[in-house]
């Protein structure tokens, strides 16, 4: 189910605690999907909003298929999933997509009473001090990070006033760069994706070899 923001201000009174679950899911995959559940439970949180990017700022090294194959993908593997939703503030908003501006228009929508919760792994959590105006999202949000293999067991605060809470999850390793490898070799990517996903992504020849000759 859609969350365009704009027809969600009063999202009633059961909502406390929001996870915002920002991407560029290129393509969202069973990782993704594992580390949002997992998050939600242990947080005690009452909804993840799932929330592709427009355009990432930290240029990735290949270009993002359109978004709305993104947001599209999200919809389905994310489709009948009690306490998941998507929203498609970025991609509306169009431009660069900065976590700043993003909890700024959700906090508009859903007001003062709601605890955000930015949910992330530890490679993004390392990289807070990057992105824009970090203080300004440390003081309107918790962080709930995702611990991955490979990394300290608990580092420092990236800002000084982050409020974080690490929760160890099931290690999938999975990555949205080996799925685009593996379709660009015209590789299986079962039970890597949702069955829906799977279908779209064929569907539409996204990731695609690139044609001989």
């Amino acid at each position: 189910m859609s969350d365009p923001v704009g027809k969600m201000s009063n999202p009633g009174n059961d909502l406390k605690r929001l996870g915002i679950f920002g991407g560029t899911f290129d393509p969202v995959h069973l990782g993704h999907l594992i580390c949002a559940e997992q998050l939600l439970q242990a947080l005690r949180l009452d909804l993840v909003l799932f929330v592709p990017t427009h355009a990432p700022p930290h240029k990735p090294t290949t270009e993002p298929v359109g978004p709305e194959h993104r947001l599209a993908m999200v919809r389905l593997a994310i489709e009948g999933q009690q306490g998941f939703r998507d929203s498609d503030l970025e991609i509306r908003r169009g431009g660069t997509s900065y976590t700043i501006d993003t909890v700024r228009e959700l906090r508009r929508a859903y007001g003062d009473a709601v605890e955000f919760w930015l949910l992330m792994g530890q490679d993004s959590y390392q990289d807070i001090s990057t992105w824009k105006q970090p203080d300004l999202i440390a003081a309107e949000c918790f962080f709930g990070v995702a611990r991955r293999p490979g990394y300290e067991h608990e580092i420092r605060p990236p800002v000084p006033g982050v409020r974080s809470k690490f929760i160890d999850i099931t290690a999938v390793d999975i990555s949205s760069t080996a799925i685009r490898a593996r379709l660009s070799e015209d590789r299986s990517m079962r039970f890597l994706v949702p069955r829906k996903v799977e279908a779209y992504i064929r569907a539409n020849r996204l990731y695609a070899p690139a044609p001989a000759g």
